[in-house]
């Protein structure tokens, strides 16, 4: 297994609340330790850094954080987003290729921002041909350090907040080629993404005053005190609620027909629901009653390996848990305001090509001085002596190649036979999940592959004690991973079924089970013997 390295602490506020993350990230490995949800106060303004700073410094103090670096996002609002078009540019020169139309597409000068992008396409050169440019103003960017610092906290990363969404989705549930519309509520603002695949196809922030529920429904433990003077600004009756959720809608037909206007043949497959105000369950229910499309609400516990129950108190933290996911594989997080790409100077090009040069000097002037002092006759008598000694090693060495390619196949045998291994990991597999074989599941029968294209192992006629053991071993199956990091199997779950009359194991199914490691031995196994063949066949090549 990875061993998981890093703990990070991911911040995500907006005017009237805060978000904080606490994750171990490691390669490919996100675990979350430790997540809570704030409202700011109306005495605290969340433009202001010192203020905000010291609120978000007495919540780290409170739930007893001592992180001295952060990670935290932008909003949509604060950042302009484009998408550009380029003639095919090589990777060293996109950089300047979009400051360049920066300076025609932002309302601000680019000498007063920080400017990143994401390259989105890529002719068959593989030079960019398209890139996203997200832009945020050195004020808007300077607000965000002095806030932090203001906590006691140095910001390590910087990113934009619907990128970071873009990376929730992705761990969360994945979309292939579709396109999902993605609606982050929040008190002040919804911020409404359409994401297409691995991209961000589009981003718009809408300000749209939801009001917050004396009663927080998701149980966050900061809303058991509420301070009067926010008592005074909580409009929790039906009528706002139902004004909230209208404007919402408005705003998301715009932002449709925004995108339309960029892609006129664009298609929505589903929407995805986040936020923590309380008005999340109604909207998703007027979303599919207006767009006629499957809304799923934003759950990550399935992605974090949490429970179920806690998807509600989760649901605000899409950002939050996308900056920390981002982390956790490198280049994912791509945009980042605090690091960006930047143009290569014509200068660091020359010094790059000054050391290049002198490298080539160096290496000429070795080689002459060892052409010299070499003596040319001495050299042809000692090839004549390595030739004849050539000529008794290749004997040799043939004869040892022969014993090698003989050991290799005999430890390819051994590879093959390894069914008594996978069959005791895989109960292993089972006990882990709380599946454990004669409690909770009986297999009548197991059915062992060993000729097909896909060896694997079939658990034929499996009853359980309830429809969600098997599921519970498939996913755990899938999840185990050998000590590089690689998966071990693929496993699916085949028709379940109930069983008349059964006291204890009322369900049966059927669990196949791939061995991926051994399949790709398999796979690669005419490589091996082409190998083979070629170690006998280049001795004696001069």
């Amino acid at each position: 297994m990875i061993k998981l390295s890093r703990r990070v602490l991911c911040l995500d506020w907006d005017k009237r609340s805060l978000r904080i993350v606490v994750a171990r990230v490691g390669k490919n490995r996100t675990v979350l330790e430790d997540a809570h949800s704030h409202r700011v106060p109306n005495t605290v303004d969340s433009d202001d850094p010192e203020a905000m700073g010291d609120f978000i410094r007495a919540m780290l103090r409170r739930h007893r954080l001592s992180h001295r670096s952060v990670v935290v996002d932008v909003p949509r609002e604060r950042a302009v987003i484009n998408r550009l078009t380029l003639p095919p540019t090589p990777a060293a020169e996109v950089a300047a290729a979009i400051r360049f139309q920066a300076i025609k597409e932002l309302p601000f000068s680019v000498d007063s921002a920080a400017i990143d992008f994401i390259i989105m396409g890529r002719d068959a050169n593989g030079l960019a041909t398209e890139v996203l440019l997200a832009a945020v103003t050195t004020e808007t960017l300077n607000r965000v350090r002095l806030t932090c610092e203001a906590a006691g906290l140095t910001p390590a990363r910087i990113g934009l907040r619907p990128y970071a969404n873009l990376i929730s989705i992705l761990r969360t549930r994945g979309t292939g080629d579709q396109r999902i519309l993605f609606l982050d509520v929040g008190p002040g603002a919804t911020e409404i993404d359409v994401m297409r695949g691995a991209a961000l196809a589009f981003a718009r922030s809408a300000n749209v005053s939801v009001p917050l529920p004396v009663s927080d429904p998701a149980g966050r433990e900061d809303s058991r005190v509420i301070s009067l003077a926010e008592i005074g600004d909580l409009e929790s009756s039906d009528e706002a609620i139902e004004a909230a959720v209208n404007e919402v809608l408005v705003e998301t037909t715009r932002t449709l027909q925004a995108y339309r206007a960029t892609e006129s043949e664009a298609r929505i497959d589903e929407i995805v629901v986040a936020g923590g105000t309380g008005i999340e369950v109604q909207l998703a229910d007027r979303l599919r009653q207006r767009f006629e499309l499957p809304v799923t609400l934003y759950d990550p516990t399935e992605a974090l390996a949490v429970e179920a129950g806690e998807g509600a108190k989760l649901r605000s933290f899409s950002a939050a848990l996308g900056l920390a996911w981002g982390l956790s594989r490198e280049g994912s997080l791509a945009l980042d305001f605090l690091n960006p790409k930047r143009p290569v100077s014509s200068r660091e090009v020359l010094q790059r090509r000054a050391r290049l040069g002198v490298l080539a000097a160096v290496m000429v002037l070795v080689l002459v001085a060892g052409l010299l002092g070499t003596k040319y006759q001495g050299l042809r008598n000692e090839l004549n002596t390595l030739r004849k000694a050539n000529r008794e090693l290749q004997t040799r060495v043939q004869g040892q190649l022969e014993v090698l390619n003989l050991i290799d196949e005999t430890r390819e045998w051994a590879t093959e036979a390894v069914w008594p291994d996978e069959l005791l990991n895989v109960i292993s597999v089972a006990a882990e999940a709380g599946a454990t074989p004669g409690e909770r599941m009986v297999v009548q029968e197991i059915i062992l592959d060993t000729v097909s294209r896909t060896p694997g192992i079939t658990l034929r006629n499996l009853y359980a004690s309830d429809y969600q053991v098997p599921n519970d071993l498939v996913r755990s199956l899938i999840a185990r991973e050998a000590e590089s990091g690689e998966r071990l199997y693929e496993a699916s779950q085949r028709t379940t079924s109930a069983v008349p009359g059964a006291a204890k194991f009322n369900c049966k199914t059927d669990v196949a089970i791939q061995l991926l490691k051994l399949q790709e031995f398999r796979d690669n196994a005419a490589q091996r013997a082409k190998d083979r063949k070629d170690r006998l066949r280049d001795v004696g090549r001069s």
